[in-house]
Formats: structure tokens, sequence, C-alpha cells
């Protein structure tokens, strides 16, 4: 990168560049070098509490433009008026007034006026529902089903694909080695390949550099990814990704498959770093639980199609998060049904309670686990990243938020950490943006 230099975080400005991967005061990695700072880094870097870091000091990235240094912005507030009303409807259910939820809002309106600033206004997903909410629904058609029913009518859930049965089996023997966990991965080109751009992605730079001179630092190989996430992090890794092609091919008019993923994507990078922050569950679990959080809303929109369009108007129409109103016409919710899926194809069980008991911590007895799934998608929908047919943020449960013991300044630094794994995520497992092949 040329010539660096160490500047006090307090000298830092929107547009530079980082020149080093910086990490937590804990050693946790922060946010990858090549980093073009802007004003979310900035205050991720204050909430740290990190004196200085490493930038490029020839390397001028582009300051940002302000609302004063562009024609595009309509109102005179840095387009905070217009960012506001437009985030109205997303944060309806959702207490701003203080706390995290205040957190979250400032943090989604600043991103909100960013955007407007780069791209102009843009619907927010869902929009396309207004027309589908109008039809009318025969109350007939929507009977009480049964999760067991649900899961039945579907042929390719009936069992998991092969690849998944021999990670599973890697995982449930505790004698496994590290080549019984490369050897289960294999022989799928297109699972072996995701996982090796994930593992030389920048969340682990930290863990080659610490392993340097062992091998080359490109991972090229699934003996050493597993050397670098371990084998038993590796294969659940996999066992997530495995599944992920049965869960497409959702109508458009329901939802836009690109948006879904983005949202799993978004959910299970902020997971990945809540976990890590916070110590509660294996980053690599939680970051599976978030990439399937809410696969059974994909089985509803395939199998009880009528339920959920009486379910997408109640909520549009009585301003409720969907989650809600699906308990009431389906008689559970998606997470219930996700949840039941992977109970059925003998997930991990602490993975299955994540998915099953995100919208409900009133139901397991502990709580630390499925609170990490509860919070990081509150912050993926709240931060817009692309959406699964809800358009309104989950209410935040109290004891999920002090079962975590995170501050406000430490979810505020996350944030764009979160926002950064999914980027790279995305790039990793969806190259074409689509969703998976």
């Amino acid at each position: 990168m040329g010539a660096m230099v160490r500047r006090a975080v307090s000298e830092l400005s929107p547009g530079m560049v980082l020149a080093e991967d910086v990490l937590t005061p804990g050693g946790r990695f922060l946010m990858p070098r090549g980093t073009i700072l802007d004003a979310g880094h900035l205050k991720s870097l204050t909430a740290w509490s990190l004196a200085e870091v490493v930038v490029a000091a020839d390397v001028a990235a582009p300051a940002p433009q302000t609302a004063s240094a562009t024609a595009a912005e309509p109102d005179g507030d840095d387009g905070r008026e217009a960012a506001a009303a437009a985030l109205a409807e997303r944060f309806a259910c959702f207490d701003v007034a203080a706390g995290p939820g205040a957190v979250l809002y400032r943090l989604a309106l600043d991103r909100e006026v960013r955007r407007r600033l780069a791209a102009g206004p843009v619907p927010e997903e869902g929009h396309g529902s207004e027309e589908r909410a109008r039809r009318p629904v025969d109350p007939g058609t929507t009977a009480p089903l049964s999760l067991e029913g649900l899961l039945r009518d579907e042929p390719k859930l009936v069992s998991p694909p092969e690849v998944y049965l021999r990670i599973n089996d890697v995982l449930k023997n505790p004698a496994s080695t590290v080549d019984d966990a490369a050897d289960s991965i294999k022989h799928d080109p297109s699972l072996a390949a995701k996982l090796l751009r994930l593992v030389n992605s920048s969340y682990y730079a930290r863990t080659m550099r610490a392993m340097r001179g062992r091998f080359p630092a490109k991972i090229d190989s699934l003996s050493r990814a597993v050397l670098v996430v371990g084998a038993r992090q590796l294969a659940t890794l996999a066992l997530g990704v495995s599944v992920l092609p049965l869960f497409q091919d959702i109508p458009p008019q329901w939802v836009n498959m690109r948006l879904f993923w983005e949202h799993s994507v978004g959910c299970a990078a902020a997971a990945q770093a809540i976990a890590a922050a916070t110590g509660r569950v294996n980053a690599e679990t939680a970051f599976v639980a978030g990439l399937l959080h809410d696969i059974g809303r994909i089985i509803t929109f395939k199998q009880a199609v009528a339920h959920m369009g009486v379910a997408m108007r109640r909520a549009e129409a009585e301003t409720l998060p969907l989650f809600e109103v699906e308990r009431e016409v389906l008689g559970f919710d998606h997470a219930a049904l996700g949840g039941h899926l992977l109970q059925k194809w003998q997930f991990p069980a602490n993975l299955e309670k994540m998915v099953r008991y995100h919208h409900d911590l009133s139901e397991p007895l502990f709580i630390d686990e499925p609170a990490v799934i509860h919070l990081a998608d509150i912050v993926a929908t709240a931060m817009g990243w692309g959406g699964s047919g809800n358009r309104r943020v989950p209410p935040l449960d109290p004891a999920a938020w002090e079962a975590l013991g995170l501050t406000e300044g430490g979810l505020a630094g996350l944030v764009p950490v979160m926002e950064a794994r999914l980027t790279e995520t995305m790039r990793s497992f969806f190259p074409d943006h689509q969703g998976p092949p």
C-alpha cells in the first residue's frame, strides 16, 4: 500500500484508508486494512476507546460528499427529514426513544442519508406487497396448519442432502479428525469453494497471520482451512451452507430473493459479531443460526400461500411485525417452523434453539444463545440489510439485552464491523448477489 503513518483516532477523518487491520483492545478483529473510513467507522473506533491506528500516507480516498457539496439533496437538513420519513414505517413497532433503540435508529438514519445522497430515494423492501394485500382471500382457505404437515408437503425437505449427512456425522463424532472434516466437504465442489472463499476473508486474517510460516497466506485446501477455523467450526459452517440451495424459488410476488439472502447474511454477520463480542456462543455457530433464522418463512411462502396473504395484509393494516400475525393466522411463526425442521434434521441442539426461539425468549430456560439471534435480526432489519417480507423492526426484549451484557457504545461500535462482514460474505457466498446456486 506504500507509505504508512500512525495517527491518533481523534485525528482521523472520512476518506482516510486503513493500512493495517484494526483489533479491539481484547485482540478481536474489528476492521480490515484497505477500509475507507467514513463517519460510522470513526464512531466505532472511538467507541472501542482505541488510541491510534495505522493509515496510508500516500493513498487519498475521496471523502464522502456532504449535503452542501451535492445538488442531489432535496432538503436543507442533510436529507435527514426525508430519510426519517422513509424510516418511519420500518421503526413503527420499535422503541427509539432511548437505549439500544435510539442507537440503532441513529445509525439507520445516518445510513439512509448516505444512501440517498449516493443513489436517491428507493422504496422500502415490501412495498410491492400493497397490491397483493388488496386482493381478497377466501377465509375458507386459511384452515389451521401443522408444522409437520408443511414440511411433509415439500419433498425436498423430507430429508437433507447427502453432503449434510456426511458433515453431521463428523460433528456428532468426538473422535473426528482434521482429515475427516475435510473429507466430509470435499465431494461437493460448490460448497468447498464457498468455504475456502469465506476462510480467505479478512475476518480470519488475524488467525492466518498468527500461523504465518506454517502454510501460505492464501488458504487453498480444506485441510488448511480446518487448521485456521477449527474442525468442528468449519463443519458447522459447512452444515449451514450445505442446505441453502434447498431454500429458494419463492414466487417473486412474495419476496425478492436477493433481498432475502442479503437479510439472512446480514443477520449472520451481526450474530457472529455479537457472539465474538459477548462470548455467549461460538461465533461460527451464531453465523449459521443467523444464516438460517428465517428458513421457516421460505417454507410458508411456498406451502401456505393463502395464509401468508392474510398475514401480510393484516401486518400492513394493523402496523404489526409479521411474526406476531403469523402466530394468529398459522398457529405458529416462521421461527418455530424453522426450528422444527432443524430438529427433524438433527442439527446441533443449540443451533436449532437459536433459530426456534429468536422471537420468543420466554420459552427456553437459558436465553443467552437465542438472544444473540434476537438482537442480530433486529440490527439487520433496522439497518435495512435486505428483507424477508417483514417491513418492521421487531421489538427488543429487555431480557435479551440484559443477557448479552452489551453497552450502547459497544453496539454502535459493532455495526460498522457487521456491515463490512455482510459485504464481504455476500461476495464470498453469492458472487452474483442472487442467492445460492
